[in-house]
């Protein structure tokens, strides 16, 4: 169960990693295909609007997140489970 778990934690935070990458290159690439853009959003935004992109992007933040603490929730128990059997 606990490599499972971990393995689980590394492919969500590789996957979220990936998927940032990516949508970054294609906000980068239509960047220059841009017309014009309004000050308050800024150009991110338009572009994330125009390439209809929130969805992988914050599905990517959500992905690295998740993985992120189911990695350091497995260290945390790794290191408890180690405090204890020296304790005892």
């Amino acid at each position: 169960m606990k490599k499972s778990l971990q393995l689980f934690g590394f492919v969500l935070f590789i996957s979220g990693t990936v998927l940032f990458g990516i949508m970054h290159l294609a906000i980068a690439l239509f960047i220059p295909n841009l017309g014009g853009w309004s000050d308050p959003p800024g150009k991110f935004v338009v572009v994330l609007n125009e390439i209809m992109g929130w969805v992988p992007y914050v599905l990517s933040i959500i992905f690295m997140l998740i993985g992120g603490f189911i990695l350091i929730y497995d260290l945390w128990e790794t290191k408890q489970k180690e405090t204890d059997s020296i304790s005892h």
